[in-house]
Order: C-alpha cells, then structure tokens, then sequence
C-alpha cells in the first residue's frame, strides 16, 4: 500500500483550512483518495494541529503572555472530529489497516518523532525469562537457599607474597515464617499458571525486602546465564538506531526518539553496542535521574549525539556495576506506590516527553499490556489527545491467520487497545516481529 502525500493535496488543503468542515465532503474526499494518501493527509494535518499548541505555547511561555484557552478547545474539537469521521473508513480496511500504519510509522521515524517501548517479550525473545519466570526463580532461591552472610578470607598456607582469599558463608538466615509462607503461596500460583499481575509483584516484593540489593545479584546471574547475548527483536531495533537527518528540523537526530524499556537487562544497549552506536542508559539512582554511557557515547562527550535508553523499572549490565542506590520496581503500579503516586523521576519523564506528548508516538514491542497503572496513564493520555494514537505490535487472537480476518473481526479484536489510544499491528507468528520492525526503516 502507497503512503504518503496525496495527489489530491490541494483539495485537502482547501478542505481543511475552511471555515466549517462538512461530514459529506470529507467522505467524499476519502474515498475517491488512495486510503494511504488519504489517512496521511488525515494524520498529518492532526499532527500539525497539535505542533501549533505546542509552538503557541512555547511562545507565550517564553514572553510571559497567557495561553489562549479558545485555541486548545479548537484544536481538541478538530481532532475529535477528524479521528471520530475517519474511523469508519479506517475500520473498513479491515487487515489492511497494519500496511497503512507500518507505512505512517515509516514517516514518524524518519521525521525522528517514533519511539520504541520494549516489554519481558523482547528479553525471552533473546531466550531469558518472562516476568513470571523470572520471579519464580527468585522465590526458589529465597525460600530453598535463604539469605548468605558471607566473608573473604585467605586461604590457608598463604604468604605475603601470593595471598589467595575464598569466600566463606557465615550464616545463613531464612524467611520469617509469615513471608514463607506467602512466598510458597505465590511460587504455588506461578506453577500452577495461576498469578496474576498483583501476585507476581507480591512475589518480587517479598524477595526485595528479604534480600535487599543483594537480590540484583540473584538477578543478573539469572538475566545473562548461559552467556545469553541480545535477540533478534534486539538486533532489528539496533539497525533502526544509527542517526537521520531530518532536513525540516535542522539536523541529525537519534534513529529512535527513545528506546523504552520496561526490563532490567541491558541486552538492548549490547545490540546497541555491537552495531557501533553511542548509546546511554538511563536509570532512577535514589531520587536522581542518571545516565550510563558505553565507551563510543563517553569518547564523543556528553553534549554529542547519542541514543538513549530508559529503564523504567531498573537496570542491571552484565559488568560489573555499582547498584546500592538503583532504585527498582517491578511494575507501574509498585513504582506508583514506591514513589508516593508522583509521577517525578523517570516515568514522570518518559510519561512528559513521549506518551503524553502529542506529536511524539510510540511503538510497544513484546508488551503484554497487564499493568494496568500503565494502561491507566495511556488512557488518560488518549483522552487529553484525541486522534493521537500509539501502536503495538500484537499476536493475532483469531483462530485463522490475521490476513483471512474480516474488519468486523479486526475492529473487535482492537477495540480494547483503541481504548487505551493503542493501535494494534497484528502478526501471527512471533517470528515475525523482526521482519516487521525493519520495514520502518
């Protein structure tokens, strides 16, 4: 499918710059309109409505003058009229609709206003654990091994010369027997493939407040066992990643807007790393947003041009690093509560600069979509901007392939997502999900 600019361009100039818009000739205009050019021109004059707030804003902000109230109802009442009327003609698309977005993402990457969220499928992907898993492993370990106090001490025979230390456990104390029992409660409802979102952040939180910090160890050696290297989801967000240039904004930008990540691995910065680009990670270290650069970002400087990547949750590189002060979380709704409801720090950032921001969007990969605080704060997003949506890429549900799907089977399927100001783009296979990163290159 063509997208792009219409042929027609002019008529939809003429259309929407009139002083009153006219249901009937907006339908008349799709439909003798490539669906492609058309939704373009559809999303394009969106975007620029909202980039006018935007600029209105950074001037009034600028020159101390007040914002026009009356300018922002009419930019949200345009764009609910222009999201509320293209529907029906995007929902007769039916399958077609994933070539129409793939191709809008093309255009919102290369104008560098696309980023990419990653959730627990990019990492198993790569052959790690879902969440489920990996807090299965953690409980393991805390209720059958406990918690060791141990120290270094040389070994006997040593001289001063060639001192070799072991180290040796001092004690070892277990669960009170109150979060034991919780804690096999919890790892019962995992096996069972009973846990909900809830009991599997009750699970994380008993091994946190049992172990403390020293759960990341736990958890690094569980992330990177088997010298487990980054997949091919990774890898295809990697090739994505080099720097364009964006000729209307003046210059180089990231390849990604941001790379978001809901997981405590740093196997997307190693694809990074191993594709050449200067990358950062960024991280909540005690109340202090702070960033981790590879070599290639630390050589060019901190003012140069580089891609970062945001752990929502906590960070863990496979070297060695100093981890006392990392604050980490298990899911939105644990962050919401660790942080006293605020949005500070980085969800609040991330929140500001990405998912709320009206020009910027948004391409959720490998996520389940089961934390609901985080579907609350997409909610609240999709109703402060209508006709600004995000996109995800999403199994098929549907007994048959999703290309046999009809659109009443589609639109039901999406509906939940729409919700939440989500567009899904379906696939059948999980095979495919690299494949279909690529073609918005």
């Amino acid at each position: 499918m063509y997208v792009g600019p219409s042929q027609h361009a002019p008529a939809w100039r003429a259309f929407f710059t009139a002083r009153s818009w006219d249901p009937q000739a907006f339908a008349d205009l799709v439909e003798r309109d490539e669906p492609g050019a058309a939704f373009f021109e559809i999303e394009t004059q969106i975007n620029g409505l909202y980039r006018s707030v935007q600029m209105s804003q950074a001037l009034a902000q600028r020159f101390g003058l007040a914002l026009d109230e009356d300018r922002l109802g009419e930019v949200e009442l345009k764009a609910r009229w222009l999201a509320a009327n293209a529907e029906p003609f995007r929902e007769a698309l039916g399958p077609a609709q994933r070539e129409l977005d793939l191709g809008l993402m093309q255009w919102m990457r290369r104008a560098a206003c696309l980023s990419v969220v990653i959730g627990a499928g990019v990492t198993m992907d790569a052959g790690g654990p879902s969440w489920a898993e990996l807090v299965r492993r953690l409980l393991l370990r805390v209720t059958e091994r406990g918690r060791e106090q141990a120290e270094m001490r040389p070994q006997p025979g040593n001289t001063r010369e060639h001192a070799e230390f072991v180290r040796v456990v001092t004690v070892v104390e277990h669960l009170p027997a109150a979060q034991a029992l919780r804690a096999r409660a919890v790892l019962a409802a995992i096996e069972a493939g009973q846990a909900d979102t809830e009991a599997l952040m009750e699970g994380a939180q008993i091994c946190y407040d049992f172990l403390g910090q020293h759960l990341f160890a736990d958890l690094t050696d569980i992330l990177y066992e088997g010298a487990r290297a980054p997949g091919s989801i990774h890898r295809a967000i990697a090739e994505l990643a080099p720097p364009i240039h964006v000729a209307d904004r003046g210059g180089l930008f990231p390849g990604w807007d941001a790379i978001i990540t809901y997981n405590f691995d740093d196997l997307m910065g190693e694809a990074l790393d191993e594709a050449g680009i200067a990358r950062a990670a960024y991280a909540m270290r005690g109340e202090e947003l702070a960033g981790d650069p590879n070599m290639l970002a630390r050589e060019q400087g901190q003012q140069a041009l580089h891609q970062g990547i945001y752990h929502l949750h906590g960070y863990t590189p496979r070297r060695p690093f100093l981890i006392t002060q990392v604050r980490f979380v298990f899911s939105t709704s644990q962050y919401e509560r660790t942080y006293g409801g605020s949005r500070a720090g980085i969800v609040g950032e991330v929140f500001a600069r990405w998912l709320a921001n009206p020009v910027h969007h948004a391409l959720y990969v490998g996520c389940s979509f089961a934390d609901e605080e985080m579907n609350r704060l997409l909610r609240d997003a999709a109703k402060a901007l209508p006709g600004r949506y995000h996109y995800a890429l999403l199994k098929w549900p549907g007994p048959a392939t999703h290309a046999a799907a009809s659109a009443e089977e589609v639109a039901l399927a999406s509906a939940q997502y729409h919700e939440m100001g989500v567009r899904p783009i379906w696939f059948d296979r999980f095979g495919e999900i690299a494949g279909l990163i690529r073609r918005l290159v």
